[in-house]
This record gives structure tokens, C-alpha cells and sequence, in this order.
């Protein structure tokens, strides 16, 4: 019989050699990984670098002494003092400020209480490239149900920007009722004048959802250009549907909103017939019907002057709404530039026999002024002879679909910027999100990384991601995300960049490809550049990755997390690479999950966050990721789940 020493050694020798052969990268002296914690379930889930070089890092941890106990003493512990937060959780939110180098904590910032469950947005009023401007953050906050609180997210404005002086409370807190992907993914974003716009409610419900916007002091805001206000007259407090907010006849205008319940309220809805019939562009060389994107599932206008008789039906494409009122918000962003607005989201639909779900993109003024507003594929009207019944087979966009997540692109001026957007579909049809080779811009280069849906796995989530112009909606590029198939039976044309390491082209043959999900944050350098992280089953990793995944003929993949880099024009990958514990190729021994949450550029490279996690018996797995130049405050191994870090080298 053998020895425990002698089991225990070879082992040890076996998850050396894992790790060793199985990838390539880990041990370039310009890669950082490393965990982060100890006692107490970290996660990690935002980063940003501010403008003097240094990092902020959000997460969340367990309550307690033991939460932050693997910090070493002499870190400055700072708490906020301020308004509070409301809910109640087992967690606590914290900020840390690091070096620039990630090799020192600076302090950690906690928040009062145990409301706040993390933090997951930082962001400033200042624009990329320029001087730190005002912080605020968002996190998620727990709901205490014999106060009957359903929970939600907060929003809190910072009086320090850890540039100029650290914060010592937050200025104001917004404690936001939301569920579902709302509490989520909090969509909502500030502008250069402080003011902060986000959405609310409890998406595809009966309940309710809505945008709105505050002032830089926290307070409710009045959108001029926005069509649903509440007035004050005296004692008397009313809705008003109109626009200007400045010619409300009833009363003094005090709060504005865009409400997504479509049950007697018209927003998002066209309140004319003109309006309701009129042709604009679809953003690929064709028309779309309807100046708001909510006209495709009516039967006609809405009436603001008798709501309750304004007509239901079904669109001019064969949509119709379902029973649920209430709308969707994925995502919205602001210009800095200009504080002009974007909002991306869907709704629930009914075709003649089945449900679906719609995506929008909406851009508005900064006075709330609609400017335009794209569905993100082609619409299908009847055609001469024709009703919608005639018009379901394979001409309506059946897929699922909706919007996740949006950026600007700061590399060219605000008149000739772009939006990023990443969707997401359920399943493919002939119809779905515009096709990266197919899309008629005279800048469109016509070679999309993965120019279209393959395979025949259809009952997956896949992401889209496309650039559209800021100052009209139509397409620049685009790209789908979906990774390979365990199996998959690849073309034999790989493609020739070097740095995309012989991975066969997805438009070669047609293999199949997996689910694939993205996270709800997305960046965007001042190159035009976007990073992001999501799953896949066998995601492309390129050679200058810090963990590569095996090809199909070099050994067995399995679900894990990437950290990737598209280039502007969505025609190949900058970067990109796999972070989850090392596993043998051949053997499939070893492997443990790490869930990567949110990435940022920085000099050289990009900064990435995340956290280990467990299955389902609560076991961490038998490896850990290849842990490289880890700085003294970090860990090398985990001890059950753990935040984790990464400063990765983008260099060819």
C-alpha cells in the first residue's frame, strides 16, 4: 500500500503538470492574477481606473468581523456616513482604492449597516481621457420581507473621488424598487451636469417600470421633452400626458418619467395617426413603420386624451401585446459630451400562435427629445394582398431577443461617434439581429469576426454585438458571440492573423456553436476598442492569451469564463482569453470555476474581476487558475469562494 505522503506527492506532481502543459501565457512577467479574500465568500464585481492612475475595485462580502479580517491591519478602513440604505442582507458592500500596479490597497471603503449587498457600477461625470470627475456608484440591496421591502438597488453620489480627496459619505442615496434583471443589471448611467437617469419596476410584469431622471442633488428631475409628468397645483397632485413640460395646463410640472406599462399610457407609442404610419430608416438601407418603437404591436395610435379607448390589435408585422403591461429597460447610457441619452431594452410580444420578445434602441436628447430609434434587424410588412396572418412563416423575427448592455465609443467626436450594444437572442430565424457582412455601410469592411449564426443547435442564448452611429442609429459593424460546441465539426480555413492561433473561421463549414452569455458591462477604450467577459463551452482564445482553451483537436473543452478584446470594426479579437482553474486536455482531471464579472482597459492590457465559485455540494474543485505575480495583500490558493483580479497583457 502506498503511503499518504507518497499519494499526497504525486498528486501535487500531477496538478503541476496540469498546469504547466495545459496552458501557455501564465507565466509572462506582465500578467497578474491572483485571489482576493479569505473567510467570508468574496466577489468582486466592477472595476475602473481613475485619471491619477490608481483603481477602484467594488464587491461584496459576507457581514462581520471576518468580511474584510483578510486585509491586513494597517489598510485605512474608511465608513460612509450618510443617508441609508434600505433592505437588510447577510453581506456587505465595499470599494477598494489600489495602486495603479494593483500591489498595494490604498483603503477600503464600507458602507453603513448591512443594506448593501456590493457594489456593482462605478462611474464619474467626466468622460474617458479626461481629469476624475463627482463618483457614483450602485450596488445591489437586499429586501427584508416582514417590512415588506422587495429589495432593489441603491445609487449613491460620493463627496470624494479618491483623485482629490477620498469620500468620507455619500451626498445623497436613491434607494430604487426593482426585480428581476432590473435589480440585476441596474441600468442607469450619469451625465457631465451630475444628472442621473435609471430605470425602475420589475420587468415583463403587471407591476410596473419606468426611467427617470434626478438632479445632481438627488432630487426628482422635470425632462422638458419627455411625455409623462406629474404636476402640483396647490393640494392637488396630477398625471399629465404632453410635452413640453413647460406648457402643462393643470398645474406646475415636478417630476417627469418614461413609464414602459403600457395599460392607459402611451409611452413609447406613437399619439398620432401621421405619426403611427410614418416611415424612417431601419439602420441598414430599408424602413421601419412608426416613430416609436412600442407602434409595431398596436393596431393604431395612442389617444393621450382617452387613454382607455385607444386601440390594441396587432401591429403591421403580425405582433401583437401580451397580457403582461409592462415593458423591459437591458441597458442606458449617457454622452458625457453632450448628455444625450440611450436606452435599449424589449417587451414581450404575441405572434398568432406563439410569444416572443422584441429589442428597441432609443436615443434622446438631452431634454428628452426622441431622435430616433432602431429594432436592430429588418421588418417584414405585409406585402400587396397581404395581412399580417399571411405574414408569419419565416418573415418575423421569432428568435427571443433582447438588450444586455451599451457603451459609447469615445474615439470620435459625438457627431461621428457610435454605440455599442450587446443583445442576446433565443434561438435563430431568417430574421434576427443584422448579419456583420450583410449591413450596407460604406465602412462596414464586410469581414465580421462571426458574420451569422451556424450549426444546428437552435434552443440557445447567444450575444450580438453591434456599433451603431450616435447621431442617427444606422449600423456601422456587428458580430455574433457564440462560442463552439463540445463536438463540433469545424471548416479546415482557419483564419491567417497569426494572433488568432490557427482557430478555424466560424464561416467556414458550418459548425455548431453553444450557449454563450456576456456580462451586463461592457467598455470601450479611447481606440474604439471593446472588452467584455462572458461563458462559453470552447471560446476562442488567441495566442497571446493567458490561458488558452484547447482546439478540437487538441483535447477536450468545458464550460468556463473569457475575458476578450474586440477591435473597433469587429473584424477579429485583440485579445482573448479563458480564466478558470487548469484542467488536463486529455484526461479532463482537475478544473474549478471562476465567474468573471467586469473588465476595463489600462496601460498595456486590461484590468478584470470576477470571483471563484462552488458547485453544487458548496466545493470549491480540485485546482486552482494559475495564479501569477500575485501581489503580498492577494492569495494564492482559495479557501471557498474568492474575489479575483487579473491585469492582463494585451501584447502580441
Amino acid at each position: 500500500m502506498r503511503s499518504m505522503r507518497t499519494c499526497c506527492w504525486m498528486s501535487l506532481c500531477l496538478w503541476a503538470v496540469i498546469a504547466a502543459t495545459a496552458h501557455s501565457g501564465e507565466g509572462s512577467p506582465s500578467n497578474l492574477l491572483a485571489y482576493v479574500g479569505g473567510a467570508g465568500n468574496q466577489q468582486l464585481r466592477c472595476v475602473t481606473q481613475l485619471s491619477d492612475g490608481t483603481v477602484l475595485v467594488g464587491g461584496g462580502t459576507e457581514d462581520g468581523p471576518q468580511g474584510l479580517a483578510w486585509l491586513a491591519p494597517e489598510v485605512p478602513r474608511l465608513e460612509l456616513a450618510g443617508p441609508a440604505i434600505t433592505g437588510a442582507s447577510k453581506r456587505q458592500a465595499f470599494v477598494l482604492h489600489l495602486t495603479s500596479d494593483l500591489s498595494r490597497v490604498l483603503r477600503v471603503v464600507k458602507f453603513p449597516g448591512s443594506a448593501a449587498v456590493d457594489v456593482r457600477a462605478i462611474k464619474t461625470t467626466s468622460a474617458p481621457g479626461e481629469p476624475t470627475g463627482v463618483l457614483y456608484l450602485s450596488g445591489l440591496r437586499g429586501g427584508d420581507e416582514t417590512a415588506k421591502v422587495k429589495g432593489g438597488y441603491f445609487i449613491a453620489r460620493l463627496d470624494g473621488n479618491f483623485v482629490d480627496q477620498a469620500p468620507s459619505k455619500m451626498v445623497w442615496v436613491q434607494n430604487v424598487a426593482a426585480e428581476g434583471s432590473i435589480a440585476q443589471d441596474q441600468p442607469w448611467d450619469v451625465g457631465r451636469d451630475g444628472k442621473v437617469v435609471y430605470a425602475e419596476g420589475n420587468p415583463h410584469s403587471y407591476d410596473w417600470v419606468a426611467v427617470r431622471r434626478l438632479t445632481a442633488e438627488g432630487q426628482p428631475d422635470v425632462v422638458e421633452d419627455w411625455r409623462l409628468h406629474w404636476y402640483q397645483n396647490g393640494d392637488k397632485r396630477g398625471e399629465w400626458f404632453g410635452s413640453p413640460a413647460s406648457r402643462c395646463p393643470h398645474g406646475k410640472v415636478v417630476e417627469s418619467a418614461i413609464v414602459l406599462k403600457v395599460w392607459g399610457r402611451g409611452d413609447f407609442r406613437s399619439w398620432t395617426k401621421e405619426d403611427y404610419e410614418a416611415k424612417s430608416p431601419d439602420g441598414n438601407g430599408g424602413t421601419k413603420q412608426g416613430r416609436w418603437p412600442y407602434d409595431a404591436f398596436f393596431a393604431g395610435p395612442f389617444d393621450p386624451v382617452n387613454p382607455k379607448d385607444s386601440p390594441r390589435g396587432r401591429g403591421y408585422t403580425g405582433y401583437g401585446w401580451p397580457s403582461t403591461p409592462c415593458g423591459n429597460v437591458g441597458s442606458l447610457v449617457i454622452d458625457r459630451r453632450n448628455n444625450y441619452l440611450y436606452l435599449g431594452g424589449n417587451n414581450k410580444s404575441t405572434l398568432p400562435k406563439n410569444p416572443d420578445f422584441e429589442p428597441h434602441v432609443v436615443a434622446m436628447s438631452d431634454t428628452g427629445k426622441l431622435q430616433w430609434w432602431m429594432r436592430l434587424y429588418r421588418e417584414v410588412p405585409p406585402g400587396p394582398g397581404e395581412t399580417y396572418q399571411d405574414n408569419v412563416d419565416g418573415r418575423l423575427s421569432t428568435p427571443d431577443q433582447y438588450i444586455d448592455a451599451m457603451a459609447i465609443d469615445y474615439s470620435q467626436p459625438a457627431a461621428k461617434g457610435a454605440l455599442v450594444v450587446l443583445a442576446r437572442c433565443h434561438g435563430n430565424n431568417v430574421i434576427n439581429f443584422w448579419k456583420g457582412n450583410e449591413i450596407k455601410h460604406p465602412d462596414n469592411p464586410g469581414t465580421s469576426f462571426q458574420p451569422h449564426f451556424t450549426g444546428s443547435n437552435g434552443n440557445i442564448h447567444y450575444q450580438w454585438l453591434g456599433r451603431l452611429q450616435l447621431a442617427d442609429g444606422q449600423m456601422l459593424h456587428a458580430t455574433y458571440i457564440g462560442e463552439y460546441a463540445e463536438g463540433a465539426k469545424v471548416g479546415k480555413q482557419s483564419w491567417p492573423d497569426p494572433n488568432l492561433d490557427g482557430w478555424p473561421m466560424f464561416n467556414s463549414g458550418w459548425p455548431d456553436i453553444n450557449t454563450t452569455r456576456c456580462r451586463s458591462q461592457l467598455a470601450v477604450d479611447l481606440a474604439g476598442d471593446i472588452y467584455l467577459c462572458g461563458t462559453g463551452r470552447r471560446p476562442i482564445t488567441t495566442k497571446n492569451a493567458l490561458m488558452k482553451m484547447p482546439k478540437s483537436n487538441e483535447g477536450e473543452s468545458r464550460w468556463c469564463d473569457f475575458v476578450r478584446v474586440y477591435r473597433q470594426d469587429l473584424t477579429t479579437l485583440r485579445y482573448s482569453s479563458i480564466v478558470t482553474g487548469t484542467w488536463d486536455w486529455k484526461t479532463k482531471e482537475g478544473g474549478s470555476g471562476v465567474s468573471l464579472q467586469a473588465a476595463c482597459p489600462t496601460a498595456g492590457g486590461l484590468l478584470v474581476v470576477g470571483h471563484s465559485t462552488l458547485d453544487k455540494s458548496g466545493n470549491p474543485g480540485p485546482t486552482d487558475m494559475p495564479v501569477t505575480n500575485r501581489p503580498a495583500w492577494t492569495a494564492a490558493q482559495r479557501s471557498g469562494e474568492m474575489g479575483v483580479i487579473g491585469k492582463l497583457s494585451t501584447a502580441p
